[in-house]
């Protein structure tokens, strides 16, 4: 969900790619390109074939980017925070099972398996990630499982000098302390739609504490919101008696109920005490037999070969040291 009525506040900007290449991107895969699946429009197949869209976006954006001097880094959810609501074991569950069963029998046709992805958006975007996964792995862009949310792993990399920006379509990642978040990544056209954190501080007239503040009082993944405060007067309201706990007590929120704002607000706290100490930010080599032994489950071979011929060349062209003969093995 992100924060509630933040998206007229925001002030998104287009800019040139120039802005973020030649350099690293750290993608909010769960965010961006799940999303970004969700919006297409995509009908069951006749004939029965899985739902592996997910497959064409993602080597499209991996092409894309390393053309461009750009390398994504791909980053998972891990154990979702305490306070949002926790996804479905069961649904998790399944997804990895038909996953693993896709894996092992490299059948795009299963109709079992298809029916129930199908049925199923969530099962479907599980699947998905499963399989994005395995590909970026195989290709050699460098994947990174968050210890909890992924945009918040996302946004300490950015905090950090790691990545130039984070690849998500929530304000969440701003709120976790990356100062550049990129909501559109338009590589053909040479553009990209992002917010910094000092534009948005300016345009609030708040500084990040207390849009953190704000965004507990307008409602976001940890708390509900205090009824009837949207984000403008939320920031009036913050700019007048100055934090949230003071707000909080103007407003006539009682005491019992200040304290679970009080532990919302904490959650975007957290990115504080995330490390980015030896993360490992490079363009391995393609697993050659790997990548083509992935794509053979959802293309034709002429499109395998052209795939990975191309694969192969960018990486190539990235300055990526060379790999050494087991890798190709």
């Amino acid at each position: 969900m992100g924060v509630k009525n933040w998206n007229s506040v925001i002030p998104w900007q287009w800019a040139g790619l120039e802005e973020i290449s030649p350099g690293t991107i750290a993608i909010d895969v769960p965010n961006y390109i799940t999303r970004r699946l969700t919006v297409m429009k995509t009908t069951k197949s006749p004939d029965g074939r899985l739902p592996l869209t997910h497959v064409g976006t993602f080597l499209s954006l991996v092409k894309a980017t390393l053309n461009s001097n750009i390398l994504p880094v791909m980053i998972f959810d891990g154990p979702p925070e305490s306070r949002k609501r926790a996804p479905n074991p069961e649904l998790i569950q399944t997804a990895n099972q038909l996953y693993q069963e896709f894996v092992k029998d490299g059948d795009p046709y299963n109709e079992d398996i298809s029916e129930v992805l199908w049925k199923s958006r969530a099962v479907q975007m599980y699947f998905s990630a499963n399989h994005i996964k395995d590909l970026a792995c195989v290709i050699g862009t460098p994947t990174i499982t968050a210890p909890s949310e992924a945009e918040m792993m996302a946004a300490a990399m950015c905090r950090d000098n790691l990545v130039d920006t984070v690849v998500s379509n929530d304000v969440d990642a701003i709120l976790f302390g990356s100062p550049h978040v990129t909501k559109q990544l338009q590589v053909s056209n040479g553009r990209i739609l992002r917010v910094r954190m000092k534009e948005i501080e300016v345009q609030m007239q708040l500084d990040l504490e207390r849009l953190r503040d704000l965004a507990v009082l307008c409602g976001c993944d940890f708390h509900e919101g205090a009824k009837g405060i949207g984000p403008r007067k939320g920031a009036l309201l913050l700019r007048r008696h100055g934090r949230l706990l003071e707000v909080l007590k103007a407003i006539g929120i009682t005491y019992s109920m200040r304290e679970d704002f009080t532990r919302a607000r904490e959650v975007f706290d957290e990115p504080s005490y995330l490390s980015t100490d030896g993360i490992d930010l490079r363009l391995n080599p393609p697993i050659v037999p790997k990548l083509t032994r992935f794509l053979r489950m959802v293309m034709s071979e002429n499109a395998v070969e052209t795939t990975v011929e191309k694969i192969l060349k960018l990486w190539k062209g990235f300055g990526t040291r060379q790999s050494s003969l087991e890798q190709w093995i």
